[in-house]
């Protein structure tokens, strides 16, 4: 039992070639009462790569046996593919499963060893048009486009983490060119205002924090002279306290003090 591969010839040209352009797109979308915006999308030019190899390869399984000393022959048609269907498509795209497993019954083989012999046969015809056609125009564009999108993929990923789901398509086109700058401007905005909000919310949580903590303004608050800690322990302190002073000075944190004054308060309490 072998794999048999017959060239033939197809009546008709191969249609379905690369789109030969990667074009803009413009669409409006904007909810009742609101402005408008404008978002840039992209899809392909109507002109295709012409694909003028009519070459067609049938794929058979053969089997000869003996049957009353007469040499017999049985053949099972797999499926056809044409040229350019090797580019863009696997052989297991071209033939029914259910059909096939009747096939395999029939063969009496599975369908581990029937794939090996459709592979031994197909693998150097696979590579010999592989490589013809990686030195067409087709091939070059097709590769140029490819690169294109993944760019923009990651491009729009990185934009879209930082200022917002779906925000990329407003502001630059697939090929990367900034198409609305304003709306840029307003989205970096929005994103300042947004972190502004949350470093005072932060500290303002800092200062409710500190304040049900130290019981500022009534007599449970614990002043120097009422520490217990033994040196041991102030020595400890004392460094906890050189690390955050690191850490919570005006100059490094940015804020207006406020961290650095409740340290201060804090160390008084430790007795420091």
């Amino acid at each position: 039992m072998f794999c048999v591969i017959q060239k033939i010839q197809k009546k008709k040209q191969d249609p379905y070639g690369t789109h030969k352009e990667i074009i803009v797109n413009e669409t409006k979308f904007g909810f009742v009462g609101e402005e408008p915006k404008t978002s840039y999308g992209y899809t392909y030019s109507d002109e295709r790569f012409e694909r003028p190899i009519l070459d067609a390869y049938k794929i058979s399984i053969h089997h000869s046996y003996r049957e009353n000393g007469k040499v017999k022959k049985k053949q099972w048609v797999i499926c056809t593919m044409g040229y350019y269907d090797f580019i863009d498509s696997w052989y297991g795209d071209h033939y029914i499963d259910c059909t096939l497993k009747e096939k395999l019954n029939e063969m009496g083989i599975d369908e581990d060893t029937f794939h090996e012999m459709i592979n031994a046969k197909l693998e150097p015809l696979v590579k010999q048009i592989e490589l013809e056609f990686q030195q067409t125009e087709e091939y070059k564009v097709k590769k140029e486009q490819e690169a294109i999108l993944a760019a923009h993929r990651a491009a729009e990923a990185a934009f879209n983490k930082e200022y917002g789901q779906g925000e990329y398509e407003y502001c630059y086109d697939v090929f990367g060119t900034l198409r609305n700058p304003v709306y840029l401007e307003e989205l970096k905005v929005k994103k300042k205002v947004e972190e502004e909000y949350a470093r005072r919310s932060y500290e303002e949580s800092f200062k409710r924090n500190y304040s049900n903590y130290s019981g500022e303004g009534s007599s449970s608050y614990y002043t120097a002279s009422q520490s217990n800690y033994t040196d041991d322990e102030k020595k400890v302190l004392h460094e906890i306290y050189r690390m955050a002073s690191k850490k919570f000075h005006p100059d490094v944190s940015g804020d207006d003090g406020s961290k650095m004054k409740f340290l201060t308060k804090l160390k008084e309490q430790w007795g420091l």
